[in-house]
């Protein structure tokens, strides 16, 4: 494997040659926008309507089994969209994708709390629809990383809708400065199941968004307790849109409207593991770690989950490019590669067993046998150990 690129530049450039051109125009993206929230609104309807609750079945069938499935039948490869669709066009159509967000935590917590269908079925169509809205912090990502307060409004409502107003400060602020390290929360271990590094995880990651956030304003002066306060900010918009919520629902939604800002936070999370899984830069010589490269960082290129939720698969490019919007991230030739899109990946990492059997072999793979390129929990160190041997017998 080639040396991997230490600057933006070499990274940026390291976009893969060999493409398939697939120009989706405006009104298509509008289209497949519409059906993803046809496929979540309708069953729930339905479930209304027949107080019954198989129809959410339908939902998790197509958006967590159909998607992936058909992404693993398409493959990977350079896939690239969007070129005929100017950066306005863009932020219409996340803003139309946030809009579709809101709407769909509001009915399923409408139609959990309306006592129309068995308790199993409420729990599991919010969880459902929790996880499926892991697109709150990929619309408000986008938005986020823009530096002007208009953009960091917009992206400060769109975590509202899942109740992560940590999330913004310390994904800028923390997680793209420690990405790949130990000092990194969000980039999970050799070793780590999904579930330990979540649970693990959760905390740190709060009181990083609350702390870098209020360092970012006491540097400019600013006073932490005030609507500067992008942290404060969110959460005051989420617990006014939960109290918009139980007065119109009753006391009854509000258990749901938590439920499910905890599977958005328990999705995000998952695809926070997914994304460095076990990646390392590596310390140099003078203490310090060698720059980001797509070398720390799991991406993808499966067409359906690119389209849905914007490009974010393409993750190496993400994070040389932190500033670019999502419809301008390429398929880099560099990096680690997962074996399917994101969304299946998720269901890969919720089986730690099938999970390890395929990606730490890879990790050992794409660290070309060299310990000190892999980030590894106390608790993977004898399985490395072997893998490593293997390695290297081989």
């Amino acid at each position: 494997m080639s040396s991997a690129p230490t600057s933006v530049a070499e990274q940026a450039s390291g976009v893969a040659s060999h493409s398939r051109t697939i120009t989706v125009p405006a009104f298509a993206r509008v289209a497949l926008l519409v059906a993803n929230f046809a496929a979540q609104i309708v069953p729930l309807w339905m479930m209304h309507e027949l107080g019954q609750g198989w129809p959410i079945f339908i939902t998790a069938g197509l958006l967590l089994g159909l998607v992936p499935a058909l992404d693993h039948v398409l493959g990977q490869g350079g896939y690239k969209f969007d070129l005929g669709v100017s950066e306005q066009t863009f932020r219409r159509l996340l803003m139309f994708q946030a809009v579709m967000l809101f709407l769909t935590f509001a009915a399923v917590v409408a139609v959990a709390a309306s006592g129309r269908v068995p308790l199993w079925a409420s729990i599991f169509a919010v969880v459902t629809i929790g996880i499926i809205n892991v697109h709150i912090p990929v619309v408000a990502h986008d938005f986020g990383h823009k530096m002007d307060r208009k953009n960091r409004m917009i992206s400060n409502a769109v975590c509202a809708i899942g109740g992560l107003g940590y999330f913004m400060p310390q994904h800028v602020m923390g997680h793209h400065i420690h990405v790949a390290t130990p000092e990194d929360c969000a980039s999970a271990r050799f070793g780590q199941s999904s579930y330990t590094f979540i649970v693990k995880s959760f905390i740190p990651e709060v009181r990083g968004g609350i702390t870098l956030e209020a360092e970012r304003l006491r540097k400019r002066g600013l006073p932490v307790w005030s609507l500067h306060n992008d942290v404060i900010v969110s959460y005051a918009m989420a617990v006014g849109i939960a109290a918009v919520l139980v007065a119109l629902l009753g006391w009854i939604a509000l258990p749901f409207i938590l439920l499910h800002h905890a599977s958005v936070w328990f999705s995000l999370m998952l695809n926070d593991y997914i994304q460095h899984y076990a990646l390392m830069r590596e310390l140099l010589p003078n203490g310090r770690r060698e720059p980001q490269s797509p070398m720390h960082s799991w991406s993808a290129d499966a067409p359906l989950c690119n389209l849905m939720v914007f490009n974010v698969q393409r993750h190496a490019h993400h994070h040389a490019r932190p500033k670019l919007s999502y419809q301008g991230l390429e398929a880099l030739e560099e990096g680690p590669k997962c074996p399917t899109g994101y969304f299946g990946m998720m269901v890969l990492a919720l089986n730690p067993p099938w999970w390890h059997h395929v990606m730490d072999p890879l990790v050992v793979k794409y660290a070309q046998g060299k310990r000190e390129r892999i980030n590894v929990d106390p608790s993977g160190e004898r399985r490395l150990a072997k893998l490593l041997a293997q390695y290297e017998a081989a």
